[in-house]
């Protein structure tokens, strides 16, 4: 179609590629850069909320990521003390019925995949790599993107940019936000790793994801890929910043730095972290939401617009919200300025909203002293059905579509 509006992705991540589902589908042409020079597999574990699976069943994506996910069948958090269990409940049970959409975990490497796969089958849909965006200028006829491409640079026409770009987004560098609009350090380190299933403790093997509270640290693991793996996800509190330069998913920790972080907790937790013997080490950093999301013909979408803290489990989850609702703005409307102005109308406070539920979240994870013990007495006196109902506001995707 000549009038077919044609939409540039800066990023190939689990945001970007949902988003050129989402606006194929609304009847544009997409085309993804995405600077790495290759698409590889990466990351480790994360979870699905029913929040980013009713988005994706929206987008018809959800049956082929479901056939590499798991569904666990319990949350269950114990004290890192002694191993008393918290709260529990069963999630795989009451997900679907009361969120609207299944609850899951699955290495982000299949839901790229998963993604990847549907972004090549659709022939409204080009990708891209080694293309980093560099920059772009809004013009009378529509966004002058700047990048590059196996080292030589070049432009490219198109009618709206999407900056999918993560956390030091060069999208976002040029909105004119600020300068004190920064990435902060959090003062805390993720570890991660994948354990195989027969090297875990057999405590460790049971479908459910289960969350461990400690002073200034928490512990959380879950199966992924048919229980064959053991995804361990550790966050403590840490004076190490990390190699901005660096890929943040492939920087290497010591076995010996993360089982003395855990020495004085329940055994189940300290045999599940020493049978891990390769860890990565992810430095956490902190961002404020984007005061501002979109230009006449430019939007944030993802980390780019709202980069969170892990405490909650929704940075994949709130990209995913963000694809699905630039996808039925332009459902609704292909004015570009009307559809990015509903698009970020629909986002911009909600997305601020889970990211200061996430900062205080950290908080409450990491108590302790007499602050730990009366929020592990709230816990296990609200029961399941208060503690579901506190979820409520984050999961639900119905009235969101």
């Amino acid at each position: 179609m000549a009038d077919q509006l044609h939409a540039v992705i800066a990023g190939a991540g689990i945001g970007g590629l949902t988003a050129a589902v989402a606006l194929s589908r609304a009847g544009l042409r997409v085309t993804l850069l995405e600077r790495a020079r290759a698409i590889e597999a990466a990351g480790a574990g994360l979870q699905l909320a029913p929040n980013a699976t009713g988005v994706l069943a929206e987008l018809g994506l959800l049956d082929r990521v479901m056939q590499a996910a798991l569904t666990p069948e319990h949350l269950r958090i114990r004290r890192a003390s002694d191993g008393v269990e918290l709260a529990s409940f069963p999630l795989g049970v009451i997900a679907e019925a009361r969120w609207g959409a299944p609850s899951a975990v699955i290495h982000r490497a299949d839901l790229q995949q998963a993604l990847l796969e549907r972004c090549a089958a659709d022939p409204a849909i080009t990708l891209e790599a080694d293309a980093p965006v560099k920059g772009f200028a809004e013009t009378a006829k529509g966004v002058e993107i700047a990048c590059g491409r196996a080292g030589a640079s070049r432009s490219i026409m198109a009618d709206l940019l999407i900056g999918a770009d993560g956390l030091r987004s060069t999208i976002r560098s040029r909105l004119g936000i600020g300068a004190a609009d920064q990435p902060v350090w959090s003062g805390r380190t993720a570890w991660r790793a994948l354990l195989p299933a027969n090297q875990a403790p057999k405590g460790a093997l049971k479908l459910e994801t289960c969350l461990w509270l400690g002073p200034k640290s928490h512990l959380v693991h879950y199966p992924l890929r048919g229980g064959a793996l053991i995804n361990i996800v550790a966050i403590t509190e840490d004076d190490w910043r990390g190699d901005e330069a660096a890929d943040l998913w492939a920087i290497s920790g010591s076995p010996g730095d993360v089982a003395p972080r855990f020495s004085r907790w329940h055994r189940d937790a300290r045999l599940l972290v020493g049978a891990a013997k390769e860890w990565k080490r992810w430095p956490l950093f902190d961002r404020e939401p984007a005061a501002r999301w979109t230009l006449e013909r430019v939007a944030l979408l993802g980390d780019a617009a709202h980069p969170m803290l892990p405490f909650f489990a929704q940075g994949a989850a709130q990209a995913i919200e963000d694809a699905g609702a630039l996808g039925r703005a332009f459902q609704r409307t292909h004015e570009i300025r009307a559809a990015l102005a509903d698009y970020e109308g629909a986002r911009r406070r909600r997305a601020a909203d889970v990211v200061i539920a996430s900062r205080r979240q950290g908080a409450i994870y990491h108590m302790s002293g007499p602050m730990a013990f009366a929020r592990d007495l709230t816990m296990r006196s609200l029961g399941p059905h208060l503690m579901m109902s506190r979820l409520d506001w984050l999961y639900d995707h119905r009235g969101r579509s």
